[in-house]
């Protein structure tokens, strides 16, 4: 049975269930639905835990084991289930733990999204009829704000207008990042409502500018935030080879990964292979959607070009450079190599 994330808690309590799936890519909202479970389990006498991280090789037997098992040291357990991949092996293995489930365990499935076309399968019928199931949705940038004020206003707090532009701009759509700054706000201030000057008081600008999500803006196409986040790591002095490094590998990953998709695997097959989760998932199959070989070699082309101006081999500016890869990173189109054969 589907249940949403703000009625997840009441649900629990309502309907015993041997299985609760949370689903989806947004990591805090993610972590904050199982912990609604992991305190519904801890107040309902489920006394133990075992987590299961069952990544490549784990033998599901070993949960149908664990569901028969008697425990030493507690009358009911916590499950707490997270496979890396989501496949057929793992699904038949939870259909099996269904068919007979242990009235003193409760499992805790933790996955990522669930596509609307897999919710209209065979096997997600059967689970879900014996499951809780709650997917969590991203919180989309347009939706920000309001995710904002509603989480304030669970905390007995308003704010003003100009205030809530002002943190939506500083998290930067950084959903960790803002509900940090909401618990430091309720902390610090001095009454109800949030003012303008306490946002600019009191939060930190926490625009991910970094690396990562320097190679995050390339792969998902947002060339004007990957440039802004270049300009802001020169200002800060890092060092441009070891960015070069970080682009460098994200590139020969999607060279690898194209090679696969070759021979004939899916883009979702060939991300899953390469370990490749949550939010950014999407970004990788995006970059997979834009380029080719030939566009990744260009990029390569002239990572080494960038790696020899840093170096003093060649008379050019390596920041110059390193915004050029950006650039053409970020949208292929503007590889001259490609330019030319159009």
């Amino acid at each position: 049975m589907q249940v949403k994330p703000d009625q997840l808690s009441q649900r629990l309590k309502q309907q015993a269930a041997p299985l609760v799936w949370i689903s989806g890519d947004e990591t805090l909202l993610v972590q904050e639905a199982c912990d609604q479970v992991r305190k519904f389990a801890r107040d309902n006498g489920y006394s133990e835990r075992e987590v299961i991280d069952a990544g490549a090789g784990y033998d599901w037997n070993n949960l149908l084991l664990s569901n028969n098992s008697l425990s030493l040291f507690a009358e009911r357990k916590l499950i707490d289930l997270r496979p890396a991949k989501f496949d057929e092996a793992c699904r038949t293995t939870l259909l099996a733990y269904l068919d007979n489930p242990n009235p003193d365990n409760l499992l805790l499935l933790t996955t990522g999204k669930i596509e609307k076309a897999a919710q209209s399968s065979k096997w997600f019928a059967s689970l879900d009829s014996k499951a809780l199931f709650c997917q969590i949705w991203e919180v989309k940038v347009e939706e920000l704000p309001r995710w904002i004020e509603q989480r304030l206003k669970g905390r007995g707090l308003t704010i003003e207008r100009e205030a809530l532009d002002v943190l939506t701009d500083r998290v930067e759509g950084n959903l960790l990042a803002a509900a940090q700054e909401i618990e430091k706000l309720q902390v610090l201030a001095t009454g109800t409502t949030i003012t303008a000057a306490n946002v600019v008081e009191q939060v930190a600008d926490n625009s991910r500018f970094t690396v990562f999500a320097l190679t995050d803006a390339c792969l998902g196409g947002n060339t004007e935030r990957a440039l802004k986040i270049l300009q802001h790591l020169e200002a800060e002095g890092d060092e441009p080879l070891a960015l070069l490094g970080m682009l460098t590998r994200e590139l020969r990953n999607l060279s690898g990964m194209l090679a696969d998709m070759a021979q004939g695997r899916s883009a979702r097959d060939v991300v899953a292979a390469y370990r490749v989760w949550g939010n950014r998932v999407q970004l990788t199959e995006r970059a997979l959607q834009v380029h080719n070989q030939r566009s990744v070699q260009a990029l390569l082309d002239r990572a080494r070009v960038v790696d020899q101006t840093v170096k003093g081999l060649m008379d050019r500016r390596p920041w110059d450079e390193l915004a050029a890869l950006v650039l053409q990173f970020s949208n292929p189109r503007l590889l001259p190599a490609l330019l030319a054969s159009a």
